[in-house]
């Protein structure tokens, strides 16, 4: 910046520097108006730099850094403050990821980000069951279980009658099922004409008669 200097009376105008001779030996000492200057502490310089302004020394303080000083964890990288005389980069290091082999299906997708793998599955499960049935309750393996319920029906004993008598589908008979067998069912037994189960009656009638004559009666 340049100032108004008066020197032995006379007045200079926008004098930018001021050199006075030494009082011995060659050379002057130099004289600027620092004044102007926006530099207010050594944070804004490389360390080991100095610097005037308004009339005040400044040392720098800004650490120059490389790219050793850049370090990596996981997938944190860390950047110490300071001067890059140059464009620095630091490898992180990358995952993978195994499909569980006890999964089977179809995948519906797969993608991949900076430190995220994402993996999704459609999973396809056969239940182990190892001996009976399942009434209530679950049925699997170590890694999936299902909940199933089923109707029941214990032994029972059926004795023909007039109606049918049914046993819904889809029960689990737990015990036997007995119908009730009649060793008189036999065609003797039923009049002819008629059919019980599937048995043809045989039986007749017996034809009483008596002669009007003698009244004596007759049985055919």
């Amino acid at each position: 910046m340049a100032q108004n200097v008066k020197i032995n009376g006379v007045t200079y105008q926008n004098v930018p520097s001021v050199q006075i001779p030494f009082a011995t030996g060659t050379g002057s000492a130099e004289f600027v108006d620092t004044s102007d200057a926006t530099l207010d502490s050594g944070g804004k310089m490389l360390s080991g730099v100095t610097a005037y302004a308004d009339g005040t020394k400044y040392t720098g303080t800004i650490a120059s850094k490389s790219g050793s000083d850049i370090t990596a964890s996981g997938d944190t990288v860390t950047v110490p403050a300071g001067y890059y005389s140059a464009q620095q980069t630091k490898a992180v290091a990358s995952g993978s990821a195994t499909a569980p082999a006890t999964i089977s299906g179809t995948a519906a997708s797969l993608s991949t980000g900076t430190n995220t793998l994402t993996l999704s599955k459609t999973i396809s499960v056969t239940p182990n069951v190892t001996a009976g049935y399942v009434a209530s309750g679950t049925a699997g393996n170590s890694a999936v279980s299902l909940t199933a319920s089923v109707t029941t029906k214990a032994a029972a004993t059926y004795t023909p009658g007039t109606s049918a008598q049914t046993i819904a589908s889809g029960t689990y008979l737990t015990g036997a099922q007995t119908i009730s067998g009649d060793a008189n069912l036999v065609a003797a037994n039923i009049k002819s004409g008629v059919s019980i189960f599937g048995v043809a009656g045989s039986l007749t009638s017996a034809v009483v008669s008596q002669d009007a004559t003698t009244k004596v009666l007759s049985i055919s």
